[in-house]
Order: C-alpha cells, then structure tokens, then sequence
C-alpha cells in the first residue's frame, strides 16, 4: 500500500543587492550629508582664514565636529556596502525552518533552524524596507530577515500560519497569544 504524503515547501534567495527596498533613498542621503559636509569645510576654513581669534576658534570646532560626522556618515556607508555582500537561503519545509547567511565580505556562512513543531509562536514585522519574522521556540529566538525576499517576504508569515503556528502581525495589534503551546 503506497502513502501520499504533502511535501509542500518554499525556498526563498534574496534579491541582487540593488533591488532591495530603500537601498536608493539611503545613497541619496549618503550623497547629501557629504554634499553638506563639504560646505561646512568651507565655512569652516573661511572663518579661520579671516584671522579673528574668535572665527578660529569657532572654525577649528567646525572643522572637528564635520569631522567627526564624516567618520559616521563613512561608518554608515561601510555597514550598507557589508549588508550588500550578504545574501540569504531562506528554506520551509514540513517539519523546519532553515536560514543560511552568506557573508561574501567576511568569507562566511552560517545557517540557523528550527522545527515547526517547536515554535511558540511567531512575530511578523511588515515594514517594507525592514520586514522581518521573529519565530520564538523554547531553545531559541529566530530571526529572519524578510525584506531582502521583497514582495515574498509575506509568503513566509503565510506559510508559518498554514502550518497552525500562531502569527501575531505588529503593525495590526494583534495580541500576544499564549506561549504555552
């Protein structure tokens, strides 16, 4: 006697670093706080340049507090080229939940899972440009970044819901359900 068995499963890769939401308004603003920053140098070396010890004074703080707001905006913009070296396998199955981060900058590769059976219950985080899925499970809290996925990041919370885990949507309110399953 033969047994059908479902094998329903969704396999996710994120999408090419340039097609990821709010990646083009962020180099947009990078562009602008450099843009500001160079006429703060301006001002800045003007003043010290009109010899008044007062404008020195004030020019060389100028100059120290761009500064160190350059190294920020230039801490931001490395963070947002390593994020565009990582990539992610999102794998739902049956039985698991299994995400793998490729990091191509750093050389390496990690890979998280959980069994649906395990798992609490789940916290959606809709936000197009930060979507994101908590899974909570007695041995672990999970995160999965969705947003890299795009448009199919809901797909994820809607198969999780499919398979009778409870789904609790952020942005809706819905209520905390019980964690004792």
């Amino acid at each position: 006697m033969a047994i059908l068995e479902e094998t329903a499963k969704l396999k996710l890769s994120s999408m090419p670093y340039q097609a990821r939401a709010g990646l083009y308004p962020m180099l947009i603003a990078l562009c602008i706080c450099l843009a500001f920053s160079g006429l703060w140098f301006v001002v800045a070396v003007s003043l010290i340049a009109s010899g008044v010890v007062e404008h020195v004074i004030w020019g060389v703080l100028i100059i120290l507090c761009t500064l160190a707001y350059c190294v920020y905006i230039a801490i931001v913009a490395y963070k947002l080229f390593v994020d565009s070296k990582r990539q992610f396998e999102l794998e739902l199955n049956q039985s698991e939940i299994v995400l793998t981060v490729i990091d191509t900058f750093h050389g390496s590769k990690s890979t998280q899972m959980v069994n649906l059976k395990d798992i609490s219950y789940a916290e959606y985080y809709p936000f197009p440009d930060s979507s994101c899925l908590y899974i909570y499970a007695p041995y672990t809290v999970m995160e999965i970044p969705l947003w890299p996925f795009g448009v199919h990041g809901a797909d994820v919370a809607d198969y999780i819901s499919g398979r009778g885990v409870s789904v609790m949507n952020v942005l809706l309110d819905d209520k905390l359900p019980n964690p004792l399953r």
